[in-house]
């Protein structure tokens, strides 16, 4: 193949992706339907009203996202107000809460970037271990890959994470074939930048320990020269840790308590089932969602033909997924974003094995057959893919939360009082008094609090380390503060599939509605409506 015909290859499966992941970005909007959006918004927006470096959160810790942020926001409320929307930051904060897109768009757009160099990062590791072929069917499964799409549409670290994760496994390739001091600092400061980002993007780290070990094998290094430079390289990772994040290393009770909270035994919807049940539903559910059964088989067979291939494959790649993976799975919750930064490795293992079995076919027939075997074969992987992408690009584009607000604004009348548990920023311009829970607060009243512009940390001290933000996660004591004509919940059914672990909320709910009726349900349908289970109930006179 080539030059010129890998580059209009490339560009042909990163238009595919870039499409893909455009279609559908502004989903939800004005209303914030991803729970974990507004954190990071909300807490890069106080480095700029604050003037400080200091985000206050560290859960991920997620660092370099909340700076890119705070970047991406000021440059956004510099435009705008070089372009005479806005006359000063107090008129662009009100906008903002008015209508959230106007700085959730311009994250999302970063975070779909961010998407878009994972796939140019898994075509150059790719490459670089195989040949063009496997990278450019490697980077063309994770274009079309519908769980890699759906994050590169939300703003989370998870992507970019991924990004230092490939870098690393890259530095980890330049290591094993040169062993240059200068490829181990390299990697150092992006382990540093990733730990910044996600704290389990640490498992990256395995393939430089390894890569260092083979070198040892080989007799290409001696032992005290390896273990300097993996001393190096130990140092370098704090020193970019430190640039990266300094208040990790500044405000320690913060941290400690950041990582306490995210400590969890169990969580709404999310309960994990021990190692090996943890395992069986990352394989079992997203993963299968993914890759389709077909390309996941095919992805388990290449991590055994990639490593008899390229000892570079199984030095570097193929120890950071199984670390990773098995680092996830020993968590008492799961996630299926947790699995991102394993995608691009299965999409590689998967182009491996789905280019042997290409080249074995067109050994073994010839002409119209060969065609026909390989159309099927290469159907058989992309197209349960491709209806899993659209199914899931249907679901975000029509939610139960959407279509509750389409019922409420033609059924509540005016003056009402609405208890609300989501972002519903669509239905602020009712002429209705909107109420939203705020955990030992009580239930608080929009207009006021976004008059206000209110401070993330204001809303993570009403939260006092719950998971959350809903009626059931309201102190009993001012559960009366929560009470209206109308709620809308969105977490009930939740709570009401988990009885065990959450006694305490489902009787929040049962006191809240008590004597009122249901006055509407909207349930999920894969592949058309996404969403929980939401509720419009006309509650009891108070």
């Amino acid at each position: 193949m080539s030059k010129r015909e890998r580059c209009v290859a490339l560009t042909l499966v990163l238009v595919a992706g870039f499409i893909l992941r455009l279609d559908g970005l502004a989903f939800g909007f004005p209303a914030l339907l991803d729970p974990d959006e507004p954190i990071f918004i909300l807490t890069a927006l106080r480095l700029l009203r604050e003037h400080t470096l200091n985000p206050g959160w560290f859960g991920h810790p997620g660092t370099t996202t909340i700076y890119v942020l705070a970047v991406i926001e000021f440059a956004t409320f510099s435009v705008w107000t070089a372009l005479g929307r806005f006359a000063d930051a107090h008129s662009f904060g009100l906008a903002i809460y008015a209508d959230p897109a106007l700085i959730f768009l311009p994250g999302r757009i970063f975070i779909l970037v961010c998407g878009m160099l994972t796939i140019v990062l898994t075509y150059v590791i790719s490459r670089r271990l195989f040949d063009s072929r496997v990278a450019l069917v490697a980077a063309l499964l994770l274009a079309i890959d519908p769980l890699h799409i759906r994050y590169s549409q939300i703003i989370r670290t998870d992507m970019q994470a991924t990004i230092f994760v490939l870098l690393e496994i890259l530095s980890a390739i330049s290591i094993l074939k040169y062993g240059r001091r200068r490829d181990y600092v390299v990697a150092a400061i992006v382990l540093g930048f990733a730990c910044a980002t996600k704290w389990p993007a640490a498992a990256c780290s395995v393939a430089v320990g390894a890569v260092a070990a083979m070198r040892l094998y080989r007799g290409l290094d001696a032992l005290e020269a390896a273990l300097g430079k993996l001393a190096l390289y130990a140092i370098c990772a704090v020193g970019a840790l430190f640039v990266a994040s300094p208040y990790l290393f500044l405000d320690v009770p913060t941290v400690i308590a950041n990582l306490h909270g995210e400590e969890r035994p169990f969580h709404l919807g999310a309960t994990g089932y021990g190692l090996f049940g943890n395992m069986g539903w990352y394989v079992g559910g997203p993963l299968v969602f993914a890759f389709g059964f077909a390309g996941l088989l095919l992805g388990a067979v290449g991590c055994w033909i990639g490593s008899r291939r390229s000892t570079a494959f199984g030095v570097t790649v193929l120890p950071v997924a199984a670390l990773f993976f098995v680092m996830i799975s020993a968590q008492a919750l799961v996630w299926e974003r947790w699995l991102i930064p394993m995608l691009p490795v299965l999409s590689m293992a998967a182009a491996v094995a789905l280019v042997t079995l290409l080249r074995e076919a067109a050994g073994r027939f010839s002409g119209m057959w060969r065609i026909a075997v390989q159309t099927t074969i290469i159907m058989m992987v992309c197209v349960p893919v491709l209806l899993n992408a659209r199914a899931a690009s249907a679901e975000r584009a029509s939610d139960t939360r959407l279509l509750a607000t389409h019922w409420a604004l033609t059924h509540i009348p005016s003056g009402s009082t609405v208890t609300i548990e989501h972002g519903a920023f669509d239905i602020l311009g009712q002429p209705w008094h909107i109420l939203f829970p705020m955990g030992d607060r009580g239930c608080i009243s929009v207009r006021a609090a976004l008059g206000g512009q209110i401070k993330y940390s204001s809303v993570d001290h009403a939260r006092t380390g719950k998971p959350v933000v809903d009626i059931g996660t309201v102190d009993p004591a001012q559960l009366t503060s929560c009470h209206g004509d109308w709620a809308i919940t969105v977490n009930w059914d939740r709570y009401r599939a988990e009885p065990e672990h959450f006694t305490a909320e489902l009787e929040n709910y049962r006191r809240l509605t008590a004597g009122g009726r249901i006055a509407a349900t909207f349930r999920p349908w894969p592949g058309h409506i996404g969403g929980p289970v939401v509720r419009v109930v006309r509650l009891a006179p108070h």
